[in-house]
């Protein structure tokens, strides 16, 4: 079950700046991420409610048109401008699950996924150069 959910009218609700910073820092793929990063790759997301914030986790998605999911595929580096780029699909930017409860997070992923209209989402695993996807 979501902490927070930002979708819509409620990213208001969100957690303490500290208490997702807290979480950034404690990820050891994340932990390097100074305010500017937090800017782009927290508060961006939020303001446009696309993520989901958990007690011991943050998933951000966004909407890269096709051109930018090619650039994407080859420098793997998601930029900020394409959290609300134009296109369709939907395109899992940062998971950070620090409590090993992945799966739990992936089922609220989904159906909050599907709530929003959307039956499958992409996620490229920089740190693992592997492309994947949810389906629902």
């Amino acid at each position: 079950m979501p902490l927070v959910s930002c979708e819509g009218s409620i990213t208001h609700m969100i957690s303490e700046k500290s208490s997702l910073k807290d979480l950034i820092e404690r990820s050891p793929y994340h932990s390097w991420w100074g305010e500017k990063e937090y800017e782009l790759y927290v508060a961006l997301p939020i303001s446009l409610g696309q993520c989901l914030v958990l007690d011991d986790g943050f998933v951000s998605w966004g909407f890269p048109d096709d051109d930018a999911v090619k650039k994407y595929l080859t420098t793997k580096r998601f930029e900020p401008d394409w959290f609300d780029g134009g296109g369709d699909e939907l395109w899992i930017v940062d998971f950070i699950c620090l409590d090993g409860k992945v799966l739990s997070m992936v089922k609220e992923l989904r159906r909050m996924f599907v709530g929003i209209g959307h039956r499958e989402a992409y996620w490229l695993r920089t740190e693992a150069h592997k492309l994947g996807w949810i389906k629902v």
